[in-house]
């Protein structure tokens, strides 16, 4: 539908307020909607929308809105705005609500055709690293919108995989210090068994007798020489002890026959 160039602001105001009126409308209605009023509101969205190339300019409107349009009309803007969707244009009348509805289905299908060729043309750019033919602000978008969600859940993949690999680290850091606790109690538990086999198989050598290798006094002894540096002060030391228990022992003889 071609619009009438001499639309004018005051004109349609006194138009569409005298019909509102007259019809009594306070809270707008589909079932009060008429023809009159829809073809009037529609020609005066079309004359107050924002300039766009190619588009005639009002000279009377400029410096009117829509929204205050709407206010001197005393209509809200949104149920307006449903009112409109039912409006066809081309033919100048209202749908039905069967016509609507079709006519709701084919613009959902529209819609998501679009959508559709706009995501395939977002992973073809995103596959091949160059913007295919039909390349929109849409397309943009939603090429701008995955590319950050991949960011993100790259950037999310990554702090787990971190997360897991300290995880491992932690755990392999605390069976290492298990295994060297655990070897350094069998390398004392295998010093010490040494340690005793050693002085017994020595006590044997000796010939101590059977009760005396249970004896702690001659456990003393050995640990006492077995802290000093070499044998040689070892052979010293012993030659000490057995002066010594030697003295003792002819003190305590003088004892008993005084």
């Amino acid at each position: 539908m071609t619009l009438q160039t001499n639309w004018n602001y005051e004109t349609s105001v006194q138009k569409v307020s005298g019909l509102v009126s007259e019809l009594k409308i306070v809270t707008l209605k589909k079932s009060t909607l008429t023809d009159d009023i829809a073809r009037e509101l529609y020609r005066a969205r079309e004359q107050l929308a924002e300039r766009r190339p190619g588009k005639n300019d009002v000279t009377n409107v400029t410096s009117n809105t829509w929204h205050g349009y709407l206010s001197a009309c005393g209509l809200e803007r949104m149920t307006v705005h449903r009112w409109l969707e039912h409006y066809e244009p081309e033919e100048q009348r209202l749908l039905t609500d069967e016509e609507y509805q079709a006519k709701q289905e084919e613009k959902r299908r529209a819609e998501m055709s679009i959508r559709d060729a706009n995501n395939s043309r977002v992973s073809q750019a995103i596959k091949t690293g160059s913007f295919p033919s039909g390349w929109n602000p849409e397309c943009q978008r939603l090429y701008e919108d995955r590319i950050k969600e991949e960011r993100l859940r790259d950037e999310r993949i990554r702090k787990m995989q971190e997360e897991m690999q300290k995880g491992a680290d932690e755990r392999k850091g605390r069976e290492d210090e298990r295994k060297a606790r655990v070897e350094e109690i069998d390398e004392l538990v295998k010093g010490i068994t040494e340690n005793i086999t050693r002085r017994q198989v020595f006590k044997e050598r000796i010939r101590i007798s059977h009760d005396g290798k249970d004896d702690p006094f001659l456990d003393a002894i050995l640990d006492y020489l077995d802290e000093l540096e070499d044998d040689n002060r070892r052979i010293e030391a012993c030659y000490n002890i057995i002066k010594t228990c030697k003295g003792i022992a002819v003190d305590l003889q003088r004892g008993q026959n005084g």
